[in-house]
């Protein structure tokens, strides 16, 4: 960039030189022509009207016994016309007749250029006047330099020429040319300080935003943040880098207060998991207390709200189901699906025959007000639809609402399915448990009424895997036996 900047410097230069001297020596040549024309017409006009001094030579050129062929020997020819100086005249010689005559035109009456330019008077060539004397009688071609020079011929037929002087034409020039670069100089003096510091900005610019994008990684990664200013001789960057720092400042500090808020909170949070760990295990608790009592009251359950939350839950495993809340809601559910029954009376809960439509009416009422209990709990709305929805069959049949498979929720058929199996596979008052595979056999033939086919099958191949080690799947007496009571199992199925 810097060999750039140079180059730019002198090729600026050699042009404001170059125009500089053009300029000089266009008005040299104007002055040159316009001296050029009007010492001609001087010349002219003095010798064709015979203007200044006349005298009348003798033939050998003297006259009051001064010898004038001595002006005369530098001339073109050995004795006329001829034209010299001396003595502050320019004298001419011309021969009218046979008469020489002497014409002398003082010095007065010409107005000669100054020392800094040549004038040379010529005839066929060779050089008769010159203010420079060594030229005269010297041939114009051979002599004169070409360089500036400017020629016109009189109507005497003289040609006459000027010539400055080329050393001091050159000088002045280029004194003129360094006026031209003073400005372009200092010109690109303030361009190159205004470059400097436009660089500088930008090498500042360009480290600042580096040390911002560093600081915004750390930020996000959660490291220490603390900002270093570079140093700059930019001041509005040196404004951007204080409030830069105050910003930091406060980020920092605001970054330490949200830690301390953010322990204090986790603080609180572990408080309130304690309480909310110690609220569940009351409720569990509560739970508990519940399931045993409509236990004790129903005799013949045992352990069935038990073995119902084993058995819902290796189904739910088995399907792929993660979820906590519903994990948390299969196993609630199946505990309690049954509290409603703490309500119905032990005439109806206990009977060992057959229900009457009477009665079964008011053993349905057992959802309805397991689900009223259940709603007590803040947070369990799937335990209760579990509670309320476990005797619902796929096809629309069951009650209390009489949902089919698309409205019915998938926990809740789970917990329905297994309520069915445990209970076959236990005795009751009014009959002897089945085989797991008895209660297996009776089930294939409710499904697609009472049970989701897909369903079914994923809970007898859980069934089958546990049979051999799962105390929950066998029955009180561990025998195999024909149904010898079928009329008190479908449809109205008391479980």
């Amino acid at each position: 960039m810097k060999a750039k900047y140079i180059i730019i410097i002198l090729v600026l230069s050699l042009i404001v030189f170059l125009f500089s001297t053009y300029l000089y020596f266009s008005s040299v040549l104007n002055y040159s022509s316009v001296y050029l024309k009007n010492f001609a017409i001087t010349i002219d006009k003095h010798i064709e009207n015979r203007i200044g001094i006349i005298t009348e030579l003798s033939n050998d050129f003297k006259i009051n016994d001064y010898d004038y062929s001595n002006y005369l020997k530098m001339g073109p020819n050995s004795y006329l016309p001829g034209i010299s100086t001396k003595e502050y005249s320019l004298k001419y010689v011309t021969k009218e007749s046979d008469k020489l005559i002497l014409i002398e035109i003082p010095f007065s009456a010409i107005v000669f250029p100054s020392d800094d330019y040549t004038v040379a008077i010529s005839l066929d060539g060779k050089i008769v006047y010159s203010n420079n004397y060594g030229l005269i009688g010297a041939l114009e071609n051979n002599t004169l330099p070409r360089f500036l020079k400017h020629s016109a011929t009189t109507n005497s037929k003289f040609d006459i020429s000027i010539i400055p002087a080329t050393e001091i034409t050159l000088l002045r020039a280029s004194i003129m040319a360094l006026w031209g670069f003073i400005p372009l100089i200092a010109f690109l003096s303030i361009n190159r300080i205004h470059w400097n510091k436009q660089r500088d900005l930008e090498k500042a610019t360009e480290a600042l935003e580096t040390i911002i994008n560093d600081m915004i990684m750390r930020v996000e990664t959660g490291e220490h943040v603390e900002y270093k200013p570079i140093e700059t001789q930019h001041e509005p960057l040196r404004k951007i880098q204080q409030a830069l720092e105050n910003l930091f400042s406060r980020y920092v500090e605001a970054i330490e207060g949200y830690k301390s808020t953010t322990e204090e909170l986790e603080n609180t949070m572990s408080q309130i998991e304690e309480m909310q760990s110690a609220l569940e295990e009351r409720n569990f608790l509560l739970i508990n207390t519940l399931a045993e009592t409509v236990e004790l009251k129903d005799v013949g359950t045992g352990e069935h709200s038990r073995k119902v939350m084993q058995l819902s839950l290796s189904v739910a495993s088995r399907l792929g189901i993660v979820d906590p809340e519903e994990l948390n809601a299969i196993k609630y559910g199946a505990i309690l699906h049954d509290v409603g029954k703490i309500g119905i009376p032990d005439r109806i809960l206990l009977k060992p025959g057959k229900l009457s439509l009477e009665e079964f009416e008011v053993m349905k009422e057992h959802t309805i007000l397991g689900e009223r209990v259940v709603l007590q709990i803040p947070g369990w709305e799937l335990v209760a639809d579990i509670v309320r929805h476990h005797h619902e069959n796929v096809d629309g049949s069951g009650y209390p609402d009489g949902l089919s498979k698309d409205t019915l929720s998938l926990r809740a058929q789970i917990v329905a399915l297994v309520d069915v199996y445990i209970a076959l596979t236990e005795d009751r008052p009014y009959r002897k448990a089945l085989t797991p595979s008895e209660a297996l056999e009776l089930m294939q033939t409710m499904v697609g009424t009472k049970f989701d086919p897909e369903l079914f099958n994923v809970f007898r191949e859980t069934v089958l895997e546990h049979f051999s080690n799962s105390d929950i799947l066998l029955n009180n007496h561990g025998e195999s036996r024909e149904f010898e009571d079928k009329d008190n199992l479908p449809g109205e199925m008391r479980v």
